[in-house]
């Protein structure tokens, strides 16, 4: 009995340390979940009634509790299905209340959306990680950097290889890992990472390569372009972080706000870095 207590109070801990890691509230909502739970289990003695108070709990923060919670600190979710032009790669980065930027961020990307639109009929930004909805300081994993709602990573654009039909999305599932390549004639500033020791610079392809076909995808420099340009443009964008190729292969030498990212951080030839002023 007590070696069930002692495991059963460190597997909550892990639980608790998991859920604070990936949505920031998660830890808080199962610690109250837990009595909660207690109190109906003594009127309906049902299995899983924690796991059915945690998850309404949760939804119902997520949705009710933490975006007016958010705005007292400067932050606003990134519409979720409101804008058809500003969309999410996945409804996970929304689940996970990994969605949240500043005022000013939201309405700049609202307003490149618009431009893209005009530009490319039935066309949508994707983003994907941008910021937890507190606590300026506190940090998205992996990312170093996206903890102070200023931060958000936005997805490329990608076509058909055989069709040349533009996709909608990522192809990949994960949102990061499929990458826009060096050509031969380019340098491959990557490469020269890993054999520096970032053996992690491209761990996010590694993980979305068995769910993805990559000889099936082009990618759409036309588009990509555009959205690079139309971003470095707009005065509340401080800069953009991609990788060194692209930004020659685009044709964009001449925009100061596209950087490296350098080796330290996972490579940005699958989306880019995205910096409010």
């Amino acid at each position: 009995m007590y070696f069930r207590t002692i495991f059963g109070f460190f597997a909550h801990f892990a639980w608790v340390a998991l859920l604070t890691l990936l949505t920031q509230i998660g830890g808080l909502v199962w610690l109250l979940a837990l009595p909660v739970a207690y109190f109906l289990r003594r009127k309906w003695p049902l299995r899983g009634l924690t796991w059915l108070a945690f998850i309404c709990m949760y939804f119902a923060g997520s949705v009710f509790v933490v975006p007016p919670l958010a705005r007292l600190n400067g932050r606003v979710p990134m519409p979720v299905f409101s804008n058809q032009q500003l969309r999410p790669e996945s409804l996970w980065f929304c689940l996970l209340n990994r969605h949240y930027v500043r005022p000013d961020l939201r309405r700049a990307l609202e307003e490149v959306a618009l431009q893209m639109q005009n530009q490319f009929p039935g066309n949508a930004i994707w983003y994907l990680d941008a910021n937890f909805p507190f606590i300026n300081g506190y940090p998205l994993e992996p990312h170093f950097s996206h903890n102070d709602g200023k931060k958000i990573d936005l997805s490329f654009y990608w076509t058909q290889a055989e069709s040349g039909m533009p996709v909608d999305a990522n192809p990949s599932p994960v949102g990061y890992g499929l990458y826009a390549d060096p050509l031969p004639n380019e340098r491959d500033y990557s490469a020269e990472c890993k054999q520096k020791g970032y053996w992690y610079i491209d761990l996010d392809g590694s993980i979305a390569a068995p769910f993805i076909s990559k000889k099936n995808y082009r990618f759409d420099g036309e588009r990509t372009r555009e959205l690079l340009r139309l971003l470095a443009e707009h005065p509340a964008i401080r800069r953009i972080l991609v990788q060194p190729h692209l930004k020659q292969r685009l044709g964009l030498s001449a925009f100061g706000k596209l950087r490296f990212q350098g080796c330290k951080a996972a490579r940005h030839d699958d989306h880019a870095h995205v910096e409010l002023r």
